[in-house]
C-alpha cells in the first residue's frame, strides 16, 4: 500500500510539473501574437480578437457575412465577410453616423452610453441584403444594400 501512495504522489508530481509548464506558454487573454488562419493549415482562436457582440452570420454563395452591435459608437452596426469563417474584415457599417437615427445619439450629448445599435440580423434574399437591428429609445429599423461593401445603406424605421 505504501509503495502504491508514493508511486501516485509521484505520478502526480510530474503530471503537474508539466501542466504548469503548458500553461506558462499559453499567452494571457488580449496578448495574442496570432490568430486565424496559421502557416501549417491549422488556426488559433480566437479567430475575431476583438468585442464582436450579437453577431450574427450568413453565407452567400462562396461568401460568409456577419454584423455585429456598436451600441452608442459611430459608424454603426459592423459588417464583416470571410471566405472560409476564419479570416474575417470589415467591409463597411450599416449606419454611417448615429445622428440619423437621433440626434440624442450624437456625442456632444453623451446621454446615450449604452443604447444605439443593438442586436442586429442579417439575411439575403431578392438579391438584397437585408439588416434589421433595434435600438432601445427609438424602435426597430430595416435597411438594405445591393452589396455589403456599399456605404450610404438605406434604412426605414418600424
Amino acid at each position: 500500500m505504501k509503495v502504491l501512495f508514493v508511486i501516485l504522489v509521484y505520478i502526480s508530481s510530474v503530471a503537474g510539473s508539466s501542466a504548469a509548464a503548458q500553461t506558462d506558454t499559453l499567452p494571457k487573454w488580449g496578448y495574442w501574437q496570432s490568430w486565424g488562419s496559421q502557416e501549417n493549415d491549422t488556426y488559433a482562436n480566437p479567430i475575431l480578437p476583438a468585442d464582436y457582440s450579437d453577431l450574427d452570420c450568413i453565407r452567400v454563395e462562396d461568401d460568409y457575412y456577419a454584423i455585429s452591435s456598436t451600441f452608442q459608437y459611430s459608424p454603426g452596426m459592423i459588417v464583416l465577410s470571410s471566405k472560409d469563417l476564419i479570416n474575417w474584415k470589415i467591409v463597411s457599417h450599416v449606419v454611417e453616423d448615429l445622428k440619423q437615427i437621433s440626434p440624442e445619439l450624437n456625442w456632444d450629448r453623451m446621454s446615450r452610453y449604452g443604447r444605439g445599435i443593438w442586436a442586429g440580423a442579417i439575411r439575403y434574399h431578392a438579391n438584397k441584403f437585408w439588416v434589421y437591428f433595434g435600438t432601445p429609445d427609438e424602435g426597430y429599423f430595416m435597411s438594405t444594400a445591393k452589396r455589403p461593401k456599399d456605404p450610404g445603406h438605406r434604412y426605414s424605421r418600424y
